[in-house]
């Protein structure tokens, strides 16, 4: 999940002695519309999998869009139906709040930016959730979906709907960060693996920019996502066997913390004045 450790994910993963540290991160392969998927080609992606140390059995793709690409998980599964699959999951308010400063510092120019109160009322609908609407190309999927990401409950029903369960793993962001060591060795455990030969040290998670001239999130925002992501998250809280209690959206709907409380953290850590 994009914005969500996949980043720390990929680099404790591919400490472990029996995977493989690829040439790059994120290879964009099954989330690639340009190639001829009737008759795919697959020898590019095999050859990259190939380039391991002797001791590897296992190679890593951390490309976050590969859970919520049109077409993309039943290509992987036409690929090899047995693969194991890791998904790191966020908050979704706060994902799409580090997803819109992403866009806002360093992917769009500034001519194509858009306000994260814009951004959050991009219609999209989690039944859409697989598919291509109407209308969308592929910069659209890949820079305006701040909201339609976070419908993680539609996205997992879909993985399942592919993939046993048995396959998919499925990581809470918040753990992943604070116990980096530990959630590594329960997922090489669940890959089949031995631990890892030695203790690594805790890696910084890539940081979102800070101190930048944008409109802060407002109380409004924060309700408009607490209400659009209302029942999918519900749907994904007893569907992932993740405690969700503790998540920004969580509390929202609980009235544990008001969406003014969340707007005024968020811009707080990004250094926007409210």
């Amino acid at each position: 999940m994009q914005k969500a450790a996949t980043s720390t994910l990929y680099r404790v993963l591919v400490s472990h002695q029996h995977i493989t540290r690829a040439p790059q991160k994120e290879w964009h392969f099954f989330d690639d519309d340009t190639r001829d998927w009737q008759r795919p080609d697959l020898s590019d992606y095999h050859v990259a999998l190939r380039a391991a140390r002797s001791k590897a059995t296992m190679g890593v793709d951390a490309t976050p869009s590969y859970l919520f690409w049109p077409g993309a998980l039943e290509r992987i599964h036409a690929w090899n139906p047995d693969v194991p699959l890791i998904f790191c999951f966020r908050d979704p308010i706060e994902r799409a709040f580090s997803h819109w400063v992403m866009n806002w510092t360093r992917r769009l120019p500034a001519e194509e930016r858009i306000t994260f109160a814009e951004s959050v009322r991009i219609p999209y609908d989690p039944s859409w959730v697989g598919t291509r609407p109407e209308g969308w190309d592929d910069k659209g999927l890949r820079t305006r979906t701040v909201v339609a990401r976070g419908f993680y409950g539609a996205q997992l029903a879909r993985v399942h709907s592919i993939f046993p369960s048995e396959q998919v793993h499925v990581v809470d962001f918040h753990q992943m960060v604070k116990a980096q060591h530990e959630t590594a060795e329960d997922l090489v455990a669940r890959l089949g693996l031995p631990p890892y030969k030695k203790r690594f040290e805790p890696l910084a998670r890539s940081a979102s920019s800070t101190d930048f001239e944008a409109e802060a999130p407002t109380a409004d925002d924060i309700a408009v996502l607490r209400d659009r992501f209302a029942d999918d998250h519900r749907a994904f809280s007893a569907s992932s066997g993740l405690d969700t209690s503790g998540w920004t959206t969580s509390r929202l709907l609980a009235d544990e913390v008001t969406p003014g409380e969340v707007a005024e953290k968020l811009a707080r850590k990004a250094g926007l004045r409210p």
